[in-house]
């Protein structure tokens, strides 16, 4: 069952971005109109930072590690409500605010990382320290996403929350495509060796 979830995990958030992107630019929602490598994104930071994760709670990982997405969880968690309120809610959802947490949440999951590295390694805790890594990829891209996003959008359009297919964007959609192929290719290594895994 392990192997079929992250190899179709992937899939799903490939297909959910399609979705994303049609309903979103179709129906004039707030945030905006939106890229499909932001769609594609969009998907993978939700999918693979809320959800995933929580797999690797349940299976035989070095404890440690699981302090390492306890902490990457709750962080998460608390500030994926609270920015969804802020957007659809408030309307005042700032960059600035996004910068701020991925820095701390870069940090302190880099910490805990390194603090609770295993002394032995075992395959199922190989896998949960390469996702990890992954993480931290993905974090890296989110926050500079946040700087470009920031410096295009600035403060005053406040209902813009997402980057579209705009000349502005250009440079934004072609780093957001290299970090889907980067990003989404970790998910399939990591489906190959939970394959492996099953043997």
């Amino acid at each position: 069952m392990l192997p079929a979830l992250f190899t179709l995990f992937p899939i799903t958030l490939l297909l959910l971005g399609f979705y994303f992107k049609q309903r979103q630019n179709s129906k004039n929602e707030v945030g905006g109109a939106i890229s499909l490598p932001k769609s594609f994104w969009l998907c993978y930071t939700i999918g693979s930072w809320f959800f995933l994760p929580i797999v690797f709670l349940f299976l035989n990982v070095d404890q440690g590690i699981k302090y390492v997405f306890i902490f990457h969880l709750l962080s998460w968690w608390l500030r994926g409500p609270l920015e969804l309120v802020m957007i659809y809610k408030w309307f005042n959802w700032s960059p600035r605010y996004g910068i701020t947490h991925d820095l701390f949440h870069l940090i302190g999951v880099s910490v805990l990382f390194y603090y609770f590295w295993p002394i032995e390694v075992t395959r199922p805790t190989y896998l949960a320290i390469f996702y990890i890594f992954g993480i931290i990829i993905s974090t890296v891209f989110e926050t500079l996403f946040a700087i470009m996003f920031f410096r295009i959008r600035g403060e005053e359009k406040k209902k813009i929350y997402f980057a579209s297919d705009e000349p502005e964007w250009k440079f934004v959609n072609n780093v957001t495509i290299m970090a889907n192929i980067i990003c989404f290719g970790l998910h399939f290594l990591n489906s190959f060796w939970t394959f492996e895994l099953a043997l």
